[in-house]
């Protein structure tokens, strides 16, 4: 599409931390809209631009590369432990720094996925600062996920005739939240590369695809992708294990805020089931779940023009 926003990058010091953000925009006056990117260690500033410009005109988008992640990784962060508690510090200083800036006693925070998991956490402790929360492929419970992923990848290579991956499946036996009856770390890794094979992270049903993922990430970074890989990199290595260990989501059942949620119908990274399951319980001023067909964990990027459309008209 046509870029009819204004782009410009800064640089912000926030808790001993120099971090990068980008923001799109028609007008300063727009209201905030901060988005919270997955992983841990992912950033989706490319991704935004190309696929999600359109919210630009509605909008001051802010895409911010978390610490350690993207533009914000140096080498000096590895002198640092990353943690849980450290990232929502940097989120609430963000916060604080973006009301402060544009002048608005509240924004909106948009979190994918592992960002998911972080904005609603914050949306849940701060909602003096949250005009609306906006989860797309949330995730509720690593305990509760992975039996949804194990049926969904057993089934797919049935359906396929794969008996080899069925007997694996089977010799790893049926999980009971995170632990599988036979080499259970090995079993796990198994389960979420199936996942992706089978269409439970990107979706086949669409043109979005891993090259489009790759393309837009050399060109929106050039050299400066490797460095986003060693972000990445770091981050899975030092949040992974608190976040496997975590189970926060699943115990809020009343949010202070608005909250929308969207997920691709074929999501099996944070999946579909699990999710619906604690929103029918979730007690909020206003609540909505959309789920957009063909579509898996990606439905961001993968159905743009209705990933757009839904957070437009929060403000239309």
């Amino acid at each position: 599409m046509k870029k009819i926003y204004n782009k410009n990058n800064r640089v912000i010091d926030m808790n001993n931390s120099r971090q990068s953000l980008l923001t799109l925009s028609t007008s300063e006056s727009n209201p905030v809209l901060l988005i919270v990117h997955g992983g841990p260690g992912s950033p989706d500033r490319p991704l935004v631009c190309k696929y999600n410009g359109a919210l630009a005109k509605y909008y001051t988008v802010v895409c911010w590369d978390q610490r350690c992640s993207g533009l914000s990784y140096t080498k000096e962060n590895k002198k640092e432990r990353l943690s849980i508690d450290l990232m929502l510090r940097d989120i609430h200083s963000l916060v604080i720094y973006l009301t402060e800036y544009y002048n608005q006693n509240k924004i909106y925070i948009a979190g994918h996925s592992w960002g998911a998991y972080l904005g609603l956490r914050f949306a849940y402790e701060y909602p003096q600062y949250v005009q609306y929360y906006i989860g797309t492929g949330q995730g509720i419970s690593s305990f509760v996920d992975e039996i949804y992923k194990y049926n969904f990848v057993k089934l797919r290579a049935e359906e396929h005739g794969d008996q080899k991956t069925v007997k694996i499946l089977e010799d790893f036996g049926t999980p009971v939240g995170m632990s599988y009856p036979n080499n259970s770390e090995k079993a796990r890794k198994f389960i979420g590369s199936l996942v992706q094979k089978y269409g439970g992270y990107i979706s086949r049903e669409n043109s979005f695809s891993m090259r489009s993922y790759f393309s837009v990430y050399f060109k929106e970074y050039g050299l400066d992708f490797f460095r986003v890989l060693a972000g990445i990199r770091y981050s899975v290595k030092n949040l992974n294990p608190e976040i496997d260990r975590e189970d926060k989501i699943s115990s809020i059942t009343k949010l202070e805020v608005p909250i929308l949620l969207i997920s691709g119908e074929n999501d099996y990274v944070c999946p579909v089931q699990a999710t619906k399951h604690w929103f029918r319980k979730l007690s909020a001023p206003i609540k909505d779940y959309i789920i957009i067909k063909d579509a898996s964990h990606m439905v961001n990027f993968e159905q743009s023009d209705k990933w757009n459309s839904a957070l437009i008209n929060l403000v239309k």
